[in-house]
């Protein structure tokens, strides 16, 4: 048991040891939509009951439909100043549904934000600045010095 609560208090430290907090600018965004198809295959189910010499079968079938679903990614580029350095991010996040998490950063605005390994947790309001604040996760996809 204490030898578990050691380990976990290791790694919490080590975890927090390795984020690096920084304020980032947002300059841009875009969304872009990946539509696809499910089609689910048709199953047959039959019964039988034998009676005397003969035989009376049923069979019921099931499914055989197309479903249209889309997945929406949502790229967002914002700026750095790191050691006197202008850094640009390229962000990233899919949703299935267009209205899950798809809110984005207000072009211009600075936000708290802090790297943990490839994603970078940017805390915003959600829904613009009347709303609820949050960290918002993001994939980094790129990092390149800012033009």
């Amino acid at each position: 048991m204490r030898t578990s609560i050691i380990l976990f208090v290791l790694l919490a430290v080590s975890t927090v040891a390795n984020a690096q907090k920084l304020t980032v600018r947002a300059a841009s965004h875009s969304q872009s939509e990946r539509d696809y198809t499910i089609t689910t295959p048709e199953t047959t189910n039959t019964n039988c009951s034998a009676a005397n010499n003969s035989a009376n079968c049923t069979s019921t079938t099931y499914g055989g439909g197309t479903q249209n679903k889309a997945v929406y990614r949502f790229t967002q580029i914002v700026t750095a100043d790191e050691g006197g350095k202008a850094i640009q991010y390229t962000l990233t996040r899919t949703a299935r549904w267009v209205w899950s998490q798809m809110d984005y950063l207000t072009d211009g605005d600075s936000y708290a934000a802090e790297i943990k390994g490839k994603h970078m947790f940017v805390t915003g309001k959600r829904g613009g600045n009347q709303g609820k604040q949050e960290k918002i996760k993001y994939d980094i996809l790129d990092i390149r010095p800012a033009q």
